[in-house]
Parts: C-alpha cells; structure tokens; sequence
C-alpha cells in the first residue's frame, strides 16, 4: 500500500500542478461572462449551469480538518484547490476562486467577539459581547489588527503568492472572506436573544449597532479587495462572477424576524452594503427541503425590493418552483439548485426549470450528472434552451 504524504505543501503543490492542467482558460472566460449576465439581467448566449466530475487525481488525497486548516494556510488552499479541481474537471459554467477560509466569525470578532477554532467546522463565536462595550466600540479606519483580521490577511497573502507562484493567478483569483452582513455580524456579536429583546427595548442601540456593522462589512470587504487586486464595482463575488456587483451578503439570522421588522432594522443596511460595490446578491440558510420549512420566504419580497440586489440563494421546503418564479418574475437571478424527480428524465427537468426563465436570464442552475449522463449533460443544457428559448 502506498502511503500519501500529510505534508500540506507537497499536497499544495500537487493540486496546483494538476490544476493547471486541467483548468481551461477559455471556459472560465465564457463562464465569468454567462454569469455575470445573469446577475446584470442581461440575456447570454446561455444560461449557466454548475458542476463538478469526480477526478481521480485527488479522490485518493487525503483531507485536513478545519483547526488544522485555520492553523496552516497551505492546508487551507490545497482542500479549496481538490474543489476547484473537481470543478474544472467538468463542461459547466464554474468560476474558480479561492478564499482566505477563516468562518463567520471575521466580522463579528472585529466587535470582540469570542470565537474558537474546533477541528469538525470553520471557526465559530462561542460568546457574545457586552452591551456596553458595543455601545463604546468605535470601528477603527484600519480593521486588519482586530479579531481575526490578521489570520484572514495571512492566508490571503499566502493564496495569492502561491496561485502567482504556480502561474494560476488569472484563472483563481482569490475573492473576499465570508463577510456575512450588517445583521449577522451584529446578531453574533450581541446574541441572538439579546438582539431582538433590543429591537423593542432600545431600537436606537441596535440601529448604532447595524451601522457599526454595516461599516464592518464594507470595510472587509474592501480590504479583501484591495490585497486580491480585484476593482469594488466588478469580479468574484464569493462563487460568482459580477459585473456590475462584486459581493456576497449572508442573512442567516434576518429571516428569524418578520417582513415588517425586517422593514424597520435591516432592510437599508442592506442596501447601504451592496452600493459602494456596485450591487451583490444574496443568501440565507434556513429552508429545509426535507423538512417542509419555509423559512425565508416571508421576506423574498422585502429582498427583491432592495437596491443592489441581483441575486438570491436559497432552499425551501415550500414550493420550490413557485417560489423561485416569483424571484425571477421581479428581475431577481435565481441563483442555486432545483430539486429534480427520483424517474424525471433529464430532458424534462431542464424544461421544466428553463420554464422559470423570461429568457436566456435569471437564473444559475447547480445541478448534478445522473450515472450515465455526464457525456451529454452540457450538450443536454444547452439544446434544450436552444428548443425553449427560439
């Protein structure tokens, strides 16, 4: 039995060289440009679809742990590197980036928020900050020494200097950190429960908090920007390509509340996120397919309202088509999977989902080959929008 090495620069180095052999310039350049259509709203040659193929090059490697990933940032990029292989490895409309991979906690450890560092998730906050010291907290014009800023720069700066090393920086560039949004930052920071007592209690303390984060989230994300040389209006936003739009917002914890609450503290700040980037989309975790839970839902209006926003992610365990309909039926992309019939032949699902579509827009499709149907899934695609969309 053969033996594979747990030295995470050997591994890097291996993926980058596979890397390079199977990441096809010419496909990403058609993929940034089918993406960023769809979240400007204009029509493309086709709708994209994203995929991955297993690749025998790496199904073997073996894994690091997110401790052990958050330690060293070359075990970092080299498990990003296996995705983005797997990626490359099929026809679809992927656009590989990488990301300096240190959680959710980014923004909210700026405020002080605790966090840990466990081995089997990114790192998460294990406490919340004092009212008083949020109340006094000022954000500084230079956020990279505070929280975990400084682990977020190193790993960065590390991606960028291998990916340049390897001649691969043009094709994976590396996009901001998970930034979340005003409310999620601020949500984890003070708590939950905490927060929405706020809402009725001291609705000013809890606007000033927003602000705060709101000025967290631009800043970071500039900062992100700024050391992967990428412009504030244009280019990777999380797994997508924007243009205009360059950011991913998380609201996780704003659909815990309802519309008109919703209205009253989140909405703006929103808004007041996405403009000095020129627009982004949106996700939230939260609806359960298995689970018949809608969450969510309830605010897919108040979204589609906001200013900026070109795209949503989502899933549901309500009506997953109805729902995404009306998404694109207010000039919102549709941004990830559609569920798909145990017996559904391919033909018909891509029907199905391409009657969603006012056009060739509005939508990304993640979706996955079938055993026999990854030879003709992107001919499939393709040749269905061109019998529903002539």
């Amino acid at each position: 039995m053969t033996t594979v090495t747990r030295d995470s620069k050997a591994l890097l180095d291996r993926t980058l060289e596979t890397a390079a052999g199977v990441l096809d310039a010419g496909r990403i350049a058609a993929a940034r440009r089918r993406q960023a259509d769809v979240l400007a709203w204009r029509d493309s040659d086709y709708l994209p679809i994203l995929y991955g193929v297993r690749c025998e090059a790496v199904a073997d490697l073996p894994d690091f742990d997110w401790a052990e990933q958050f330690a060293d940032p070359a075990a970092s990029l080299y498990m990003q590197m296996k995705d983005v292989i797997v990626a490359a490895s099929g026809d679809g409309d992927t656009v590989p980036s990488v990301r300096a991979d240190t959680g959710v906690v980014n923004g909210p450890s700026v405020l002080g928020a605790p966090f840990i560092v466990p081995s089997h998730t990114k790192p998460v906050c294990n406490g919340h900050v004092p009212r008083d010291e949020l109340a006094a907290f000022e954000v500084p014009d230079d956020i990279r020494p505070l929280g975990v800023i400084p682990t977020m720069v190193e790993h960065t700066q590390h991606h960028l200097a291998a990916l340049r090393s390897a001649g691969l920086a043009d094709l994976v560039p590396v996009r901001h950190c998970d930034t979340q949004g005003p409310f999620d930052i601020a949500a984890q920071a003070r708590g939950h429960d905490d927060i929405f007592l706020d809402m009725y209690v001291d609705p000013e303390f809890v606007h000033s908090l927003l602000l705060k984060s709101l000025d967290i989230y631009v800043k970071m994300n500039v900062l992100c920007k700024s050391l992967g040389g990428h412009p504030l209006d244009s280019g990777p936003a999380n797994e997508y390509w924007m243009d205009p739009g360059s950011v991913r917002l998380c609201d996780d914890s704003g659909i815990l509340m309802s519309a008109a609450m919703y209205r009253q503290f989140c909405a703006d700040y929103v808004g007041r996120a996405f403009e000095p980037f020129a627009g982004g989309w949106l996700h939230y975790c939260g609806g359960v397919p298995e689970g018949g839970r809608p969450e969510g839902l309830h605010l897919h209006e108040v979204y589609c309202s906001i200013d900026g926003l070109r795209g949503l992610n989502f899933t549901t365990g309500g009506d997953w088509f109805a729902e995404v309909k009306k998404v694109i039926d207010r000039k919102v992309a549709f941004l990830g999977q559609m569920p798909r019939g145990p017996d559904e032949p391919l033909e018909e699902y891509f029907r199905r989902v391409l009657a969603l579509c006012p056009g060739r827009k509005g939508m990304i499709l993640h979706a996955g080959p079938r055993p026999g149907e990854g030879e003709r899934f992107l001919e499939t695609w393709h040749a269905v929008q061109d019998e529903v969309f002539t």
